[in-house]
């Protein structure tokens, strides 16, 4: 790897980290969204929260200003696949990790969206498009368990296209799909680091957390939380 595309992946890591719905969030409603419902720094908190036209516009600017733009950019530059892949995954980590809010942020699915449709997995794209929105949201208006499915059938889909012979799936594509899905499990494991509940035991949060993106086994009582008044003044600080 050279200078410049190490400073590409750095830049895109940088990029990827404005943490877009927390700056909204904050100019239109003086919140601290992370205080919020599920507390992700992302659309799918921000629709709760901020309202439907305000949630579209923070998703397109993780999908395509986040996700797609830097694979994008790279390519003019005659970056590596390899290098272009690791720019896709430096944004997801930014979006999920951001520099700029203390390492917190959102779980990273509408970026790494983006990231693989500016490298044109369509057959991947429609998996996780049924799985999450086909199923999860409509079907069963719950998408973290399907999420975590989509995230974890992403590098089998892969493999198995190429296997098959009905696109081609180079190694950097495969191991692009599978550190994807290692983000989104590590950063639902890690979520923006909350103190875990006393109430139950850790084995159950992180069993929680893992399958359905959320510390407690009830959805509303998750997405529907607001602050405590010492949370909200701690924030303001």
């Amino acid at each position: 790897m050279t200078l410049p595309d190490g400073l590409a992946i750095v830049a895109a890591y940088l990029w990827g980290g404005i943490p877009t719905a927390y700056v909204v969030a904050r100019l239109t409603s003086g919140i601290d969204i992370r205080n919020y419902g599920s507390g992700n720094v992302g659309a799918s908190n921000a629709l709760v929260h901020l309202g439907s036209k305000t949630a579209v516009a923070i998703g397109l600017f993780d999908l395509i200003g986040k996700g797609m733009l830097p694979v994008l950019l790279a390519r003019p530059l005659d970056a590596s696949l390899a290098t272009q892949a690791a720019i896709g995954l430096a944004a997801i980590a930014g979006h999920n990790w951001s520099p700029y809010i203390r390492f917190t942020g959102g779980r990273g699915i509408g970026t790494a969206g983006g990231v693989i449709l500016a490298f044109a997995l369509w057959y991947e794209a429609a998996i996780a498009t049924i799985l999450i929105a086909g199923i999860g949201r409509f079907m069963l208006k719950d998408t973290g368990f399907l999420t975590l499915i989509a995230a974890a059938a992403m590098p089998v889909t892969a493999a198995a296209i190429g296997a098959l012979g009905l696109a081609n799936r180079p190694v950097e594509i495969l191991a692009m799909c599978a550190l994807i899905a290692l983000l989104v499990a590590g950063k639902r494991l890690t979520a923006n680091w909350e103190r875990l509940p006393d109430e139950q035991p850790v084995i159950h949060t992180l069993i929680c957390r893992i399958l359905w993106d959320r510390d407690v086994s009830k959805r509303q009582n998750w997405t529907e939380r607001t602050p405590t008044a010492d949370i909200t003044e701690a924030s303001e600080q």
